[in-house]
Protein backbone atom coordinates (compact mmCIF):
# COMPACT_ATOMS: atom_id res chain seq x y z
CA UNK A 1 0.00 0.00 0.00
CA UNK A 2 1.70 3.81 -0.60
CA UNK A 3 1.39 6.32 1.54
CA UNK A 4 -1.48 7.83 -0.58
CA UNK A 5 -3.87 5.67 -0.79
CA UNK A 6 -2.92 5.02 3.58
CA UNK A 7 -3.35 8.95 3.47
CA UNK A 8 -6.76 8.48 1.56
CA UNK A 9 -7.82 5.78 4.11
CA UNK A 10 -6.99 7.46 7.10
CA UNK A 11 -8.83 10.87 5.54
CA UNK A 12 -11.97 8.57 5.33
CA UNK A 13 -11.63 6.69 8.41
CA UNK A 14 -11.21 10.49 10.29
CA UNK A 15 -14.33 12.20 8.33
CA UNK A 16 -16.65 8.76 9.18
CA UNK A 17 -15.59 9.32 13.43
CA UNK A 18 -16.04 13.37 12.23
CA UNK A 19 -19.55 12.65 10.67
CA UNK A 20 -20.63 9.84 13.21
CA UNK A 21 -20.07 12.26 16.35
CA UNK A 22 -21.93 15.46 14.80
CA UNK A 23 -25.10 13.32 14.13
CA UNK A 24 -25.20 11.70 17.70
CA UNK A 25 -25.18 15.43 19.29
CA UNK A 26 -28.27 16.50 17.10
CA UNK A 27 -31.18 17.28 19.45
CA UNK A 28 -33.98 19.63 19.21
CA UNK A 29 -32.71 21.65 22.21
CA UNK A 30 -35.61 24.04 22.10
CA UNK A 31 -36.03 26.90 23.81
CA UNK A 32 -40.00 27.53 24.72
CA UNK A 33 -41.63 29.17 27.35
CA UNK A 34 -44.47 29.42 29.11
CA UNK A 35 -46.72 32.74 29.82
CA UNK A 36 -48.98 34.11 32.34
CA UNK A 37 -50.69 36.82 30.82
CA UNK A 38 -53.73 36.56 33.83
CA UNK A 39 -54.60 37.88 37.51
CA UNK A 40 -53.61 34.00 38.50
CA UNK A 41 -50.76 32.56 40.27
CA UNK A 42 -49.43 30.05 37.94
CA UNK A 43 -47.24 26.58 38.47
CA UNK A 44 -44.91 24.89 35.50
CA UNK A 45 -43.55 21.65 36.08
CA UNK A 46 -41.47 19.98 32.78
CA UNK A 47 -40.90 16.20 33.21
CA UNK A 48 -41.78 16.00 36.95
CA UNK A 49 -39.02 17.58 37.78
CA UNK A 50 -39.37 21.18 40.56
CA UNK A 51 -41.89 23.38 39.91
CA UNK A 52 -41.60 27.21 38.90
CA UNK A 53 -43.89 29.74 40.25
CA UNK A 54 -45.03 32.11 38.00
CA UNK A 55 -46.96 35.63 39.13
CA UNK A 56 -49.20 37.05 36.82
CA UNK A 57 -47.10 39.05 33.69
CA UNK A 58 -44.23 36.85 34.07
CA UNK A 59 -42.89 34.11 31.89
CA UNK A 60 -40.75 31.00 32.16
CA UNK A 61 -38.16 29.46 29.44
CA UNK A 62 -37.55 25.97 28.95
CA UNK A 63 -35.44 23.72 27.49
CA UNK A 64 -36.91 21.16 25.32
CA UNK A 65 -34.86 18.30 24.31
CA UNK A 66 -36.58 15.64 23.80
CA UNK A 67 -40.53 14.15 24.03
CA UNK A 68 -42.10 14.42 27.65
CA UNK A 69 -45.03 16.61 29.63
CA UNK A 70 -45.45 20.06 31.31
CA UNK A 71 -47.87 20.38 34.29
CA UNK A 72 -49.30 23.76 34.18
CA UNK A 73 -51.71 24.42 37.28
CA UNK A 74 -52.89 27.82 38.04
CA UNK A 75 -54.00 29.52 41.38
CA UNK A 76 -56.10 32.25 42.66
CA UNK A 77 -53.46 32.93 45.36
CA UNK A 78 -50.19 31.54 46.80
CA UNK A 79 -49.72 27.93 45.73
CA UNK A 80 -49.55 25.31 48.79
CA UNK A 81 -51.40 27.70 51.21
CA UNK A 82 -54.31 25.31 51.61
CA UNK A 83 -55.86 26.05 47.93
CA UNK A 84 -56.95 23.66 45.39
CA UNK A 85 -55.62 24.66 41.80
CA UNK A 86 -58.54 26.32 39.97
CA UNK A 87 -57.26 25.09 36.53
CA UNK A 88 -54.76 22.19 35.76
CA UNK A 89 -53.49 21.23 32.69
CA UNK A 90 -50.82 18.80 31.58
CA UNK A 91 -49.87 18.77 27.96
CA UNK A 92 -47.30 16.47 25.77
CA UNK A 93 -44.93 18.01 23.01
CA UNK A 94 -42.42 16.77 20.93
CA UNK A 95 -39.19 18.11 20.36
CA UNK A 96 -37.26 16.22 17.62
CA UNK A 97 -34.41 17.28 15.30
CA UNK A 98 -35.61 21.04 14.23
CA UNK A 99 -39.22 20.47 15.33
CA UNK A 100 -40.74 21.51 19.19
CA UNK A 101 -44.23 21.53 19.69
CA UNK A 102 -47.45 20.65 21.93
CA UNK A 103 -49.49 18.00 21.00
CA UNK A 104 -52.50 18.29 20.79
CA UNK A 105 -55.87 16.51 18.67
CA UNK A 106 -57.10 13.50 17.55
CA UNK A 107 -54.66 11.63 15.18
CA UNK A 108 -57.85 11.16 12.44
CA UNK A 109 -56.69 12.79 8.86
CA UNK A 110 -53.24 13.77 10.78
CA UNK A 111 -51.33 13.07 7.15
CA UNK A 112 -54.24 14.80 4.73
CA UNK A 113 -55.11 17.60 7.06
CA UNK A 114 -52.42 18.14 10.62
CA UNK A 115 -52.90 17.87 14.18
CA UNK A 116 -55.38 19.35 15.64
CA UNK A 117 -57.86 19.79 12.91
CA UNK A 118 -60.76 18.26 14.55
CA UNK A 119 -61.33 19.66 18.24
CA UNK A 120 -61.28 16.80 20.18
CA UNK A 121 -58.91 17.85 22.70
CA UNK A 122 -59.58 21.28 24.18
CA UNK A 123 -56.73 23.40 25.62
CA UNK A 124 -58.51 26.23 26.58
CA UNK A 125 -58.18 28.68 28.88
CA UNK A 126 -54.52 27.88 27.56
CA UNK A 127 -53.22 28.56 24.17
CA UNK A 128 -50.45 26.43 22.90
CA UNK A 129 -47.92 26.43 20.14
CA UNK A 130 -48.36 30.56 20.37
CA UNK A 131 -46.19 32.47 19.42
CA UNK A 132 -44.04 30.36 18.51
CA UNK A 133 -44.16 26.05 18.29
CA UNK A 134 -44.01 24.42 22.14
CA UNK A 135 -45.41 27.91 24.34
CA UNK A 136 -47.61 27.81 26.31
CA UNK A 137 -50.20 30.81 27.07
CA UNK A 138 -52.79 31.46 30.04
CA UNK A 139 -54.17 34.49 28.76
CA UNK A 140 -56.26 37.37 30.93
CA UNK A 141 -59.62 35.68 29.31
CA UNK A 142 -59.16 32.89 32.06
CA UNK A 143 -61.86 33.73 34.15
CA UNK A 144 -61.77 31.18 37.26
CA UNK A 145 -64.12 30.23 40.08
CA UNK A 146 -61.76 32.25 43.05
CA UNK A 147 -63.75 31.29 46.08
CA UNK A 148 -62.67 35.41 47.62
CA UNK A 149 -63.46 38.62 45.53
CA UNK A 150 -60.26 40.30 45.22
CA UNK A 151 -58.21 37.00 45.31
CA UNK A 152 -56.97 37.60 41.77
CA UNK A 153 -53.98 38.87 41.72
CA UNK A 154 -53.47 42.07 40.22
CA UNK A 155 -50.44 42.82 37.62
CA UNK A 156 -50.20 45.94 38.62
CA UNK A 157 -49.02 45.15 42.09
Amino acid sequence: MTKRIGRAWAGLVLGMVGAVTAVSDASADCLRRVYNRSGLVVVARQDGGRPATLLPGQSLSMRLSRPGQIDVSAYCGIPGAGGAPVLQRTFDYEAVLDRCFVRFGSNLFVPQLGRGFFGTQETAPFTVNNPRQGDIILGPAAQPACPMPGAVLNRRG
